[in-house]
């Protein structure tokens, strides 16, 4: 019975032991739970920090990107408004350049209708030279080709015109001869001329319809002859009476 009686309490013992084993291994398990928990729980937490770092810094370079964007939109703004000024100032300048464009050809067409209806008018030697310039009426030339034409035109006509000039050529007298003679002339609207014999003496002056050449046996040969010799500096300086011709009237001056 005793037996039967230890038996049993070694059962309930066993028993007992065997019951109460069963809430330590759960928390023993639970404490493995929460230590794999808290370990997780600061991998987490680790993880954050460095993610919450890499954000940080990721936020900080959009922030600096978003600056300069918005600096880029600020300048280019502003760089669209200069252009449109430009654009702006450029486009009235250009209008400004069209008018003066304009204007100036049209008052170089008025200086080449000027030229050409005073070309045909010219003593002989300046109307050659003025051939050999250029051609005012060539479709070809630009407005500035013709403008330089037309500065040398006149400039040859003020060096003409303020100046004593000797030319000699063959004129044809009212008997359809050819006369070769020497002429003397004073500016661009004054000349005389006399054959070498002194037998042919005349005037040059210009006309509508061009520069004319008139026979005058009442001029003086010698007197031209003179006057020629002495701007040769064939001899030496002296008076000379010559008839001044203006406008189909002529005149005597000494």
């Amino acid at each position: 019975m005793q037996r039967f009686i230890k038996s049993l309490g070694a059962v309930i013992l066993l028993s007992s032991f065997s019951s109460t084993a069963d809430p330590v291994s759960e928390l023993e398990s639970l404490v493995n739970q929460w230590l794999q928990i808290e370990q997780q729980t600061n991998e987490l937490e680790t993880h954050w920090l460095e993610k919450k770092a890499t954000m940080e810094q990721t936020l900080t370079l959009l922030d600096a990107e978003q600056t300069q964007l918005k600096q880029f939109n600020h300048n280019r703004q502003k760089n669209s408004s200069e252009l449109a000024e430009k654009r702006t100032a450029l486009i009235q300048k250009q209008g400004q350049l069209e008018v003066d464009e304009s204007a100036l050809n049209t008052q170089l067409n008025q200086l080449i209708q000027q030229l050409r209806s005073l070309q045909v008018q010219l003593p002989p030697p300046l109307f050659t030279s003025w051939q050999e310039i250029g051609d005012l009426t060539d479709e070809n030339l630009d407005a500035n080709e013709k403008l330089q034409i037309a500065l040398k035109m006149l400039g040859q006509l003020a060096d003409f015109q303020n100046r004593i000039s000797i030319h000699e050529m063959a004129i044809t007298n009212d008997q359809g001869k050819e006369i070769w003679v020497k002429q003397l002339y004073l500016g661009a609207a004054q000349a005389w001329f006399v054959s070498n014999d002194l037998s042919y003496t005349g005037i040059g002056f210009p006309a509508e319809l061009g520069w004319q050449w008139q026979f005058d046996s009442e001029l003086d040969g010698e007197q031209i002859a003179h006057g020629i010799a002495v701007q040769e500096k064939k001899q030496a300086a002296n008076w000379l009476t010559l008839p001044v011709f203006s406008y189909a009237a002529k005149e005597s001056i000494q």
